[in-house]
């Protein structure tokens, strides 16, 4: 054989090969996609801000903080800018509303997700996992929300926080896995982005920006541009306070519209007291750091000394005040002068825990703090007479001198509890025959709400077991709370008796369970400003 000919064999052996590498590569997509892995599109935000859907990222022009926000139903999918609508907005951090007709940039696209479908196939659904689904309601959307009930448990939505027993009445707290909680946590004020007052003053706001104050001259709060506080040194304890008005604790959302996040709210009782305080902390020598929590009644503080001692103390609602008992104590790694520490304390979930360098030192036990669901319902009913109080939070140092850094405030996640289910009749069309057959009234309460808890069932057909799902972005997620329709094609009669329980995910409608954000909410191509199509590769991330 020539050369010749041996080199269009081998330049046809690798066309070949190429050619076969390539129908390789598709049929493994096609695999995957059928029996491992698939990809979804986020379509709305009732999981944001941790998964978004059609957004604009806003940038507040008082205080600089970076928010999204949610694209209208109305618009979404039309990929068209309409600053008319982002106008409307209000930033979580400062609570400035977004300047009429500022121009916005084109909306984002929704994040893609990755689905492990048939990962339930060899274990059970667990309780935290985000789950995409088929929607119950007609069975061809595919939803995705935070799984939060499982076959054989009893749930209540009480002030926020999800209550659960397994037929013995004992009502237990649903607590969230470190790595959720982290994802999971609101900010109510960043201190390293300082409002301008002067734009306040300008459109005569209405709202007053959250501000840290001092009571005494021992501390100097201007330092950076208000973003670092020096306390100078005192034998007297000397506190600062954060100054919010009560709508910073409230649920609502950047990312949604404010009037629709209103009319969900309760400003009486639903008030957030699952809070995060976290700082920076250079001390000099011989300096004591407090930091305070305080709502529900209580008021729990944690005390540093550079000696290298922690406490942990909690003034209960006794009626006495700053009756503060010690919970726990723990030597911590001494602070030296210069160093710096970045200290949080969390209560949230009904459990109280201080972080040193994100390294858990303290902590509460059940037997020192759990909640009495009766007690809690009880406060809540008063509420409407005498709301429950704004939440606060607090710093205070003594001895020799200290800096603080990096002081932020967060909230928890908080789910809302429709009072009724979805306020639009019934459509006279089949999705609504189960429900008239059944009798189901659009005004009664949400499924899961206080005062109306739900069982999921489990069944000896694994496949009817039933599931309750919700959306982290609780005050625009239409979830389980208050679905009213089911689609025909759900198995909904078992003979004459209704099988399928409103409000539930029967298993044989799971599809997995999202895993990663592989194509981040999008950049725009310039010149084609309606196509987002490039991901911001810096929040590629797990899904927790």
């Amino acid at each position: 054989m020539s050369a010749v000919d041996q080199k269009k064999k081998r330049e046809l052996s690798a066309v070949r090969e190429t050619v076969e590498s390539i129908w390789v590569a598709i049929v493994l997509a096609f695999v995957l996609r059928a029996f491992l892995i698939e990809a979804f599109v986020i379509p709305t935000g009732s999981m944001a801000p941790r998964l978004m859907g059609e957004h604009w990222q806003l940038n507040c022009p008082a205080c600089g903080f970076d928010y999204a926000y949610g694209l209208p139903r109305q618009l979404q999918n039309r990929r068209r800018q309409d600053t008319t609508d982002a106008q409307s907005a209000v930033c979580p951090n400062c609570t400035f509303s977004y300047p009429f007709m500022q121009r916005t940039d084109y909306p984002r696209g929704g994040d893609r997700v990755l689905v492990m479908k048939y990962l339930y196939n060899f274990r059970e659904p667990a309780v935290g996992d985000v789950v995409v689904f088929r929607n119950p309601q007609n069975n061809r959307d595919n939803y995705i929300k935070r799984l939060v009930g499982v076959p054989g448990e009893t749930l209540e939505i009480v002030h926020g926080d999800i209550f659960y027993h397994t037929g013995d009445e004992n009502w237990k707290i649903r607590r969230k896995s470190t790595d959720a909680q982290n994802a999971m946590w609101q900010v109510v004020f960043d201190n390293d982005y300082q409002p301008d007052m002067s734009k306040f003053q300008a459109r005569r706001h209405d709202r007053t920006p959250a501000r840290w104050r001092a009571r005494s001259d021992a501390w100097d709060l201007t330092g950076q541009d208000g973003r670092k506080f020096s306390f100078a040194g005192s034998d007297q304890v000397q506190p600062i306070f954060l100054d919010a008005h009560r709508e910073y604790f409230l649920p609502r959302y950047g990312y949604n519209n404010p009037m629709a996040d209103r009319d969900k709210v309760d400003i009486d009782s639903d008030v957030c007291s699952d809070l995060k305080l976290s700082c920076v902390w250079a001390p000099g020598d011989n300096s004591t750091l407090t930091m305070e929590l305080s709502g529900m009644g209580y008021t729990f503080k944690v005390e540093l000394t550079t000696a290298g001692k922690a406490a942990l103390l909690c003034d209960a609602p006794d009626g006495i005040e700053n009756n503060f008992q010690q919970l726990t104590e723990v030597d911590i790694e001494p602070v030296s002068p210069g160093e710096k520490r970045r200290v949080s304390l969390e209560n949230v979930d009904y459990r109280v825990v201080v972080r040193i360098d994100g390294t858990e030192v303290l902590a509460s036990t059940d037997e020192q703090y759990y909640p009495d669901v009766n007690a809690i319902k009880a406060r809540l009913a008063a509420a409407y007479d005498n709301h429950l109080p704004t939440p606060q939070a607090r710093i205070s140092a003594a001895g020799g001198p200290c800096e603080l850094t990096h002081v932020k405030v967060y909230r928890d996640a908080y789910y809302t509890c429709p009072r009724h289910l979805d306020s639009i009749p019934l459509r006279d069309n089949p999705l609504g025959d189960y429900a008239r057959a059944l009798g189901t009234s659009s005004r009664q309460a949400g499924w899961a709400t206080t005062g109306n808890p739900i069982t999921l069932r489990k069944f000896e057909d694994s496949s009817l077991d039933e599931f309750f799902v919700l959306g982290d972005n609780s005050p625009q997620s239409r979830d389980g709370r208050v679905w009213t329709e089911a689609a025909p094609t759900l198995k909904l009669w078992d003979g004459d008796e209704p099988l399928y329980q409103f409000g539930t995910m029967p298993r044989y409608n799971m599809i997995g369970k999202a895993f990663f954000v592989y194509w981040p909410a999008g950049y725009h191509v310039p010149g084609l400003p309606g196509l987002p199509i490039i991901p911001n590769f810096g929040r590629m991330r797990m899904i927790r």
